[in-house]
């Protein structure tokens, strides 16, 4: 029937001496609401209610599952039950304690129910964890081991070179999915150094499609949007709004987090990623913490590019490259040793030489080349037409960033056209004429 304000009538009964009231709310609803009407919240005593401990969640799923073995006939083992806790410690952040455990216990012995199982195991806990959290857990599956020893091959699918990049970010996820680390921070924190255009955020899309599952596993942010320090309260969120950086991460816990330009945040706003790396999390404007455990953290700065630029061509080597370039951060203050040495990983990217845009290129029209093939229709793939693509998007300062329009513009405008003109039909074999950009059958 909507809702009726009734803080003006509620006030004056307030002060009687006979008159109790019990009102409930959340942290939200206090610091959104109730902090805006002092006079009502000054007749109040507040009492937090904090969420339960794992001990006395325990407890609570003892008792519970008592309950739910008799009305199921089914029967829960003891490490099935501390392996709810743990697990939804682990995989579930955003919802507290008791509320997660008893959610999961309640659908574990429907499911055993309705499956005519007779005993619930901790492979049982796994999955439904598994399926709630969308993450893989428990025991590491024949096809997973495949991919994760495989990683560096197959990111490499998709980011031509950059092999120191490709193979620190490997052995970071291989420890985080054996479970084999020793620090309380996100599953791997990196600052990629370089030009752009050279696949520093091509290197993050696919690290999320790899290891989330989808590139919609990203979020991104853009950090040259929080120059001053009054922008602190859109990162974190406030009464009436929501932070761009702890929202989306409390919502989707699993996630990559990529914050694109880095350098241009304000110091104290870079300050606030030190507790992220070092604990795992960071409480938000309503008073919240916000579980950064299960992401990864991925900053990327074009900061001293010409520096890289520079010491390649005296054709020196990557590591002394990178040790002048950490140089020349701290000394021009543009990131402190302190944050620098939070990173699991500095990496510098390299600028792209023309066999790199080559093999670049190839990778855009394999997409072109994939999608058609769905059609039946055979599109050629040739040097001559990398080498035209290469020549029109090459830019030292872009690298390969405009590689990407320059193919849709030239390439792809063309086979939608013929396509949808009928020029073009299922069973033909198609390709593209590097001098003019026009279809050859």
């Amino acid at each position: 029937l909507g809702v009726v304000e009734i803080s003006g009538i509620l006030s004056s009964y307030l002060s009687l001496p006979n008159f109790c009231c019990i009102g409930i709310t959340t942290y939200e609803g206090l610091h959104k609401n109730l902090e805006q009407r002092p006079i009502l919240l000054d007749s109040f005593e507040k009492i937090e209610v904090k969420e339960i401990s794992e001990e006395e969640t325990l407890k609570i799923l003892e008792d519970r599952a008592l309950r739910l073995e008799a009305k199921y006939k089914v029967f829960f083992t003891f490490p099935a039950i501390k392996g709810i806790i743990s697990l939804c410690s682990k995989y579930l952040p955003a919802i507290p304690f008791p509320e997660k455990a008893i959610d999961v216990i309640d659908e574990l012995a429907v499911l055993a129910s309705q499956k005519k199982e007779k005993i619930v195991f901790l492979k049982d806990v796994e999955k439904v964890v598994e399926r709630k959290a969308k993450v893989p857990i428990g025991e590491i599956e024949e096809a997973e081991k495949r991919k994760l020893l495989r990683l560096e091959e197959i990111i490499h699918q998709r980011i031509v070179d950059q092999e120191e990049a490709v193979k620190e970010i490997s052995e970071a996820l291989r420890r985080a999915r054996a479970e084999i680390t020793v620090r309380r921070g996100p599953i791997g924190s990196f600052l990629f150094l370089g030009p752009t255009g050279v696949g520093k955020t091509e290197t993050a899309k696919a690290l999320a499609e790899i290891y989330f599952g989808s590139e919609e596993k990203m979020i991104r942010l853009d950090m040259s949007e929080f120059q001053n320090l009054s922008d602190i309260p859109r990162l974190l969120g406030g009464p009436g709004e929501e932070g761009l950086l702890t929202t989306p991460v409390r919502e989707r816990p699993f996630s990559l987090l990529l914050l694109d330009e880095f350098e241009k945040a304000h110091p104290k706003i870079l300050n606030l990623f030190l507790q992220v790396f070092d604990e795992g999390h960071l409480t938000d404007g309503m008073g919240r913490k916000v579980n950064f455990k299960n992401t990864i953290i991925i900053a990327t700065s074009n900061a001293g590019a010409e520096i890289i630029w520079e010491k390649l061509k005296e054709t020196q080597k990557l590591e002394i490259v990178k040790e002048d370039l950490l140089s020349y951060l701290i000394q021009n203050k543009i990131f402190t040793p302190e944050l620098l040495n939070r990173f699991d990983g500095v990496i510098v990217f390299k600028p792209l030489t023309k066999e790199s845009l080559l093999k670049i290129a190839e990778l855009l029209l394999r997409k072109i080349q994939k999608q058609l093939k769905e059609k039946d229709i055979d599109f050629v793939i040739t040097e001559p037409l990398k080498e035209k693509i290469v020549e029109l998007s090459f830019d030292p300062k872009f690298g390969a960033r405009e590689m990407q329009r320059v193919i849709q513009e030239k390439v792809g405008n063309v086979l939608a056209k013929a396509i949808l003109s009928g020029r073009i039909k299922r069973g033909m074999r198609v390709e593209i004429d590097p001098q003019n950009f026009e279809l050859k059958t």
